[in-house]
């Protein structure tokens, strides 16, 4: 028989070896958990691989994947790639492991998912004690996945693939290291960030400063930081609001009214000032973490807006309106989304459970109906490799598959507004060259003004396309290298047209009179 002895420390080495098996059990739990709701955020949010943003992404990563392409509009699709290593990495991987750039974007896409609700995770496990609560927070906060962050033209997320898909999740990485006051993971998330995302990881260092002088107690140091930033923006001003500035490059800022306050309505800047209220209830629970969240909130957040009400307007300096410090919103919008739904979750369970799940299922809804607003004519989630059900996609796949890889396009400048085009980008659908379009485009000469004088006379090239004579489009389109034409359904032209569907015909310039293949 053994001894008691024996019996105790049989039990206690027993005890300890399932203490220490513990943390990898739920390690392996958290990751099955946040993995099975990657197919709700995809079911609910969709995806759309070349639309809007993406559009400029995946144009960059084909020029690398395939240098020959874009030869005569390199300066657009090539701009935003030269700050961030996001488009290099993954046009080296995808080539590396012989990977297609349609399967390449949606893993792409679904591992940004997963590491958006695992920094969702991380972060409530800071604010909230309780498991439940902490696991509310991130389902509530995946039902959000596509909410807009009021008129900055962000969404907590995009349904698509951008470096964004991935400084968003490692600027919440980051966060959770500063609250764990672990220096050495704060720095390397930030620089990961700041990789991916240089003006996103600008915002970054502003709130983790903001949120490391909160904690700390620093309140001297964090008002004179506040104060100093102010300052510094005011100074810019007045330094820069006299330059001159490149022709074409105020039409194209004012293009983006978004970088403006003032063109804002009036419930767009409730955007705004709604979530720093709502934060200010924070300075009644004795809950720390949160408190100290919601006060590096409230303190950048309000830095932000008034910097933008000051020195940010239509005839101001346009330098500070490259620099959008509204987009900030964006780190506090997922931060509120958390707190909202850490506050749910504790108060709709147990006997309210019910109420909760309605809630829920009224919320995913309501997200998935917008969405489908937004993206009136594609497929909520669009597969790859599977036939495009926009018409301007349609079109845009018969162009890449049966024109020269040299041609040259035009369209109406104003294409990407059409209704049921869902701001589908051509460049990255079609790869071939294009003169350039007012909203995409004019975003990147909104960053990148030396391109202003191109795209301003591209852009007049184009306006009315759909409306001139064809004598009057040879005589624009030509000179600037032109072979070919994107024309709405309903324009006039003699021009040969191979392909045509309800929304567009695609028509050959006369001296490219016949269809060519690669």
């Amino acid at each position: 028989m053994s001894s008691p002895l024996l019996e105790v420390n049989s039990r206690t080495l027993a005890l300890e070896e399932r203490a220490a098996s513990q943390p990898l059990t739920q390690a392996i739990s958290h990751v099955t958990g946040l993995t099975l709701l990657i197919p709700f955020v995809l079911l609910i949010h969709g995806y759309h691989p070349f639309a809007d943003d993406a559009g400029i992404y995946v144009a960059g990563i084909r020029k690398m994947m395939d240098p020959s392409l874009f030869t005569v509009d390199a300066g657009f699709v090539a701009a935003h790639t030269r700050l961030s290593i996001f488009s290099h990495l993954f046009a080296g991987a995808l080539q590396l492991f012989h990977i297609p750039l349609d399967l390449g974007l949606i893993a792409a896409y679904l591992l940004s998912i997963f590491a958006f609700l695992r920094g969702c995770f991380q972060l409530s496990q800071r604010l909230f004690a309780d498991v439940q609560i902490q696991w509310g927070a991130t389902l509530f906060a995946s039902t959000l996945f596509t909410l807009p962050v009021a008129a900055t033209a962000l969404w907590i997320m995009d349904p698509y693939v951008t470096a964004r898909s991935f400084s968003t999740p490692f600027s919440l990485f980051a966060l959770t290291a500063c609250m764990d006051r672990d220096w050495k993971r704060t720095t390397v998330w930030f620089l990961l960030t700041a990789l991916m995302h240089p003006l996103m990881a600008a915002y970054l260092a502003a709130f983790l400063l903001t949120y490391i002088f909160v904690s700390a107690g620093r309140w001297r140091r964090l008002a004179a930081t506040c104060i100093l930033a102010f300052a510094g923006c005011a100074a810019i001003y007045f330094a820069t609001r006299h330059a001159a500035l490149p022709d074409g490059y105020r039409e194209a800022a004012l293009t983006r009214e978004y970088f403006f306050l003032s063109l804002w309505r009036w419930y767009e800047v409730m955007g705004l000032i709604a979530p720093l209220l709502l934060m200010l209830a924070a300075f009644r629970t004795r809950n720390h973490a949160i408190r100290n969240l919601c006060v590096a909130c409230i303190a950048t957040g309000s830095t932000a807006c008034a910097v933008a009400a000051c020195f940010i307007h239509t005839n101001g300096s346009f330098f500070l309106a490259r620099i959008q410090p509204l987009r900030i919103f964006q780190l506090i919008y997922i931060a509120g989304v958390i707190l909202l739904g850490g506050f749910l979750a504790k108060h709709l369970r147990g006997r309210r459970a019910a109420l909760g799940a309605a809630l829920l299922i009224l919320v995913s809804s309501l997200m998935l109906l917008i969405q489908k607003q937004v993206y009136t004519t594609s497929a909520h989630v669009e597969w790859p490799f599977v036939a495009p059900s926009n018409p301007w996609q349609q079109a845009f796949l018969w162009i890449r598959n049966n024109t020269p890889q040299n041609a040259v396009f035009a369209l109406d400048s104003n294409y990407t507004k059409l209704g049921i085009e869902d701001t589908q980008g051509f460049r990255a659908t079609a790869a071939r060259s294009a003169l350039v379009d007012e909203l995409k485009d004019g975003g990147v000469v909104a960053i990148f003004p030396q391109l202003a004088p191109r795209w301003k006379s591209q852009r007049d090239l184009e306006i009315g396309l759909n409306r001139i004579s064809d004598q009057e489009r040879i005589a624009r389109l030509q000179p600037a290298g032109v072979t070919w034409l994107l024309l709405s359904a309903g324009a006039t032209t003699q021009f040969a047209c191979p392909y045509r569907n309800i929304a567009v015909a695609i028509c050959m310039l006369p001296e490219n009179d016949r269809v060519h293949r690669n």
